[in-house]
């Protein structure tokens, strides 16, 4: 096993100029992988981050290349010459990105074991196996399989029957069993950031778009949701079970940044970080205890049916500043087709305790979903408006592979044309039962104009200046204000 050479590859992709490809993040799932992989014996392990090597070249007038060269990733496995690649493969649109990695690898020496995984993996093996270039498919949880795939491969070879993987016996794809989750996430490394050339994520200069402190990066304390979101695909992945790191475990890790790096805000990037409410009590304490001078905010948003005063209290305290929640539509039609949770009227409770106590709020809102009138749609805008909060983001819904929606769309044949690879929730490329992609667009467009014209009304009144100030407090604040309000304005005409 110590002299297996591994590498894994998050690969250069192609999509829409428009979509905010650019923007890099610590591909943090290969870094779990590897970090498992080197505590176990693994010793030869490589990252390549190859969409962060290299600069974003323009292919024709809507789509661009981001990453490295074909060429020059060539040249580099062909340098490194491992024996295992694993590759990473997020959304459906990536597809084709992937397997041109897998083909040129294949071209460089057919003996290399091709291994890819990724969501769009897990909802879709049959897929990517179309490929010969392909070797086997990873479902589900990744590091426990990976590890069994590249033991069993340096020792023996045979990697049949192994849990948690797809494969292809001529033209026959096997699936073998569903891999067990991992019981307790502290058992897992830290992501192996070391692999990594940290600076360049630390100051992209999109990394600290919205953030209050720079340098920031991400983290991940739990995995997995229990709920059923229409359009979310996590549960490909992570089945619909919730498994939450310790406190202690997350604020050392929050301590080892902070030390290792020099980093001064965490976006937590999990799915519902909230849902354990007595552990999340427990993080802001230890965070408060060990006297850490950090912000931190919650990008992927936050389960407002998990928030109450005395909870918001203690996440401010700890350094938590923006209020994430993930309301996504002002009608209730919506809502039950999305099958979210919401309580509208709790929703106004917490916003008004975020206000009292000194928090940002921003929730992002989706329109477009495909059987939403223009009702529906003005209820969301109407909804945001007449709202307590500070911020709004609007997307538009996206059928992404191993999602109820992607089934939805496909039976209403609103997938005529297939995966769209300029699509994205800022500019959509699919029409719905009522409305065409262009129409969606200038809603949302519209949705942003009438909302920030709202706010600047609002702020007018004397009561919601008050609390305006007690929000911004210091220098730092009103600096991370004014760059939020240019943020998320410009989110509404991005171009």
């Amino acid at each position: 096993m110590e002299n297996t050479k591994i590498l894994f590859i998050n690969p250069p992709i192609r999509g829409s100029i428009n979509s905010g490809l650019d923007n890099l993040k610590v591909p943090l799932g290969l870094a779990y992988i590897a970090s498992f992989l080197r505590k176990y014996g693994f010793k030869n392990v490589k990252i390549l981050d190859a969409k962060a090597e290299g600069i974003v070249r323009k292919i024709d007038e809507d789509i661009a290349h981001y990453g490295m060269t074909y060429k020059k990733l060539k040249e580099y496995v062909k340098d490194y010459r491992p024996d295992i690649v694993g590759i990473h493969c997020a959304y459906t649109v990536y597809e084709k990105d992937v397997l041109k990695v897998t083909e040129i690898i294949k071209s460089i020496d057919k003996n290399i074991l091709v291994v890819v995984g990724g969501a769009h993996v897990s909802a879709s093996p049959e897929s990517i196996l179309k490929s010969e270039n392909v070797d086997i498919a990873v479902k589900g949880e990744g590091e426990v399989t990976f590890y069994e795939i590249a033991k069993r491969y340096s020792e023996n070879g045979n990697l049949k029957n192994i849990d948690g993987t797809v494969t292809r016996e001529k033209e026959k794809i096997i699936h073998n069993n569903h891999r067990k989750l991992i019981k307790n996430l502290d058992d897992i490394p830290f992501p192996a950031r070391d692999l990594l050339d940290m600076e360049k994520y630390i100051n992209h200069p999109l990394n600290h778009i919205g953030t209050m402190r720079k340098p920031a990066t991400d983290v991940i304390t739990s995995r997995g949701c229990p709920f059923n979101c229409v359009f979310c695909s996590i549960h490909t992945i992570w089945g619909k079970n919730w498994r939450g790191r310790s406190a202690k475990n997350v604020v050392d890790e929050i301590e080892f940044l902070m030390n290792e790096y020099g980093i001064r805000q965490i976006r937590f990037q999990d799915d519902n970080i909230s849902l354990d409410k007595k552990r999340m009590h427990e993080i802001c304490d230890e965070i408060i205890n060990r006297n850490l001078n950090i912000k931190w905010d919650t990008p992927n948003g936050i389960a407002i049916w998990t928030m109450d005063e005395e909870l918001l209290k203690k996440m401010k305290k700890s350094g938590y500043y923006r209020l994430a929640p993930s309301i996504e539509s002002g009608s209730q039609d919506t809502i039950q087709f999305i099958k979210k949770p919401i309580d509208y009227e709790h929703v106004q409770n917490i916003l008004k305790s975020a206000n009292k106590v000194g928090l940002w709020t921003v929730s992002p809102f989706i329109i477009g979903f495909p059987y939403e009138t223009m009702v529906d749609i003005r209820k969301t805008i109407d909804y945001a408006k007449n709202s307590d909060l500070d911020f709004a983001i609007f997307y538009i819904a996206q059928p992404y592979a191993g999602t109820p929606l992607y089934d939805i769309y496909n039976r209403e044949g609103l997938l005529n044309e297939g995966v769209k690879h300029s699509s994205s929730v800022m500019e959509t490329r699919y029409g719905t039962k009522y409305f065409s992609a262009k129409d969606l667009d200038n809603l949302r467009k519209q949705a942003y104009k009438e909302f920030y014209i709202s706010r600047f009304k609002r702020y007018i009144n004397p009561i919601n200046t008050y609390y305006l100030f007690k929000k911004i407090g210091n220098i730092e604040g009103l600096s991370h204000t004014i760059k939020m309000f240019k943020t998320v304005i410009g989110l509404g005409y991005h171009k």
